[in-house]
């Protein structure tokens, strides 16, 4: 045992001089995870879109468009950019980006209200970008409720009732909704915790491919193996040690100081996520491990490991839900480490969540540690005997 952890302790210090000294190990492991953790968070300072451009077609000209349309303008999503006077010229802001949706507000509009019947606005949206044509078509439905409740309750307030029954009559039956976790409704809460897992398991992965891709191109795995005391666990291990400690520390930055920075609101046990961290990092690092050996240069091995972070994270099943992907797709993300420590995560730092709440999460991540250390292990085996023919 003795041997075996002075055999570790050699390939550690090989392994920091072998990274200070690698331009492409130093950008990917001492570079790139600050930098795009910074980058893909400012791209969402504000978290939410607000004074989306909206234009306006009031065919009516009543006191009660008027307000409407103030009230549309007023609200955080909406910015009235302008009232046009038909609908075809609205389309084409439309159709130009001028605007991402017309508001037409017909004739009669008023007239139909106060007599108590039903009058019709019609809401056009640019539905190309979907999480955009969202925030308007709510705003304009919260709007559109508030101005319509007040001409209920003041219609049937001039039939004679009190302003509680007109409330009742207005709206018999209401629902209250209540965000639970991300309050604000907004994308930065939800995307850049996610981003800087993402970031995480990318430039690991990275990091630990173009370590072990490199002693293949320079032909060098064997003399390591040799340092590490002819001990292929103590190979894996000291290279994987180095990273292990520097991703440890961006983790904790992560989670302190671009959480704090962000403003994005952490509820859980911070224990739980070490937990959960610790073994997601170890999982990275084996799967890269197996992945490095089928590599001999480091640049083919950058090239596809870079390729795969799209679709890692689309079928992680953050965004969008994995029952709904297909069936081979569910089954391969299983396997990304990524997938259970999001889910963990998630619940911890938005939800709330403690050990019990993330066990199933905690035990996929151990399993993943377990069988990519197995996988690599055996690995690193074939290849090195290939190194000493």
């Amino acid at each position: 045992m003795k041997m075996k952890l002075q055999g570790l302790w050699a390939v550690v210090m090989r392994e920091v001089n072998y990274a200070i000294h690698d331009t492409d190990i130093l950008i990917i492991a001492l570079v790139m995870p600050m930098f795009y953790a910074f980058f893909y968070g400012s791209l969402y300072w504000q978290k939410g879109e607000h004074d989306v451009p909206v234009v306006i077609v009031d065919l009516d000209h009543s006191v009660t468009s008027k307000t409407l349309i103030r009230q549309l303008d007023a609200h955080q999503y909406i910015h009235i950019s302008e009232e046009l006077p038909d609908l075809g010229t609205a389309k084409e802001r439309l159709e130009k980006f001028d605007a991402q949706g017309v508001v037409f507000i017909p004739q009669k509009f008023e007239a139909s209200l106060k007599s108590g019947k039903g009058a019709d606005i019609k809401l056009y949206l640019n539905t190309t970008r979907f999480l955009v044509s969202n925030d308007i078509n709510k705003g304009v439905n919260e709007v559109v409720q508030t101005v319509a409740a007040g001409i209920r309750v003041r219609y049937f307030q001039m039939q004679g009732y009190s302003f509680e029954q007109a409330k009742e009559l207005m709206e018999p039956l209401h629902i209250e909704i209540k965000p639970m976790f991300n309050t604000t409704e907004t994308y930065g809460d939800f995307l850049i915790p996610a981003l800087l897992a993402l970031i995480l398991q990318q430039t690991l992965l990275m990091s630990i491919a173009e370590t072990f891709a490199k002693e293949r191109e320079t032909k060098t795995l064997g003399k390591l193996f040799t340092l590490s005391n002819n001990s292929i666990w103590g190979l894996m291990n000291g290279k994987g040690a180095f990273y292990f400690i520097l991703f440890a520390a961006y983790s904790f930055f992560f989670f302190t100081v671009d959480f704090s920075i962000f403003k994005i609101p952490f509820r859980g046990n911070p224990f739980a996520l070490t937990a959960l961290t610790i073994l997601f990092l170890l999982a990275v690092i084996y799967l890269g491990v197996f992945i490095a050996s089928f590599f001999k240069r480091k640049i083919i091995a950058l090239q596809v490991l870079a390729f795969t972070s799209y679709p890692i994270f689309l079928s992680s099943g953050y965004s969008w839900p994995m029952q709904a992907m297909p069936l081979p797709l569910q089954t391969l993300a299983q396997f990304y480490p990524i997938t259970p420590f999001l889910a963990g995560y998630t619940r911890i730092a938005q939800m709330g969540a403690a050990w019990g709440d993330v066990t199933k999460e905690l035990l996929h991540l151990f399993i993943l540690v377990v069988i990519g250390f197995i996988a690599s292990h055996w690995r690193m085996k074939v290849v090195i005997q290939k190194e000493f023919v």
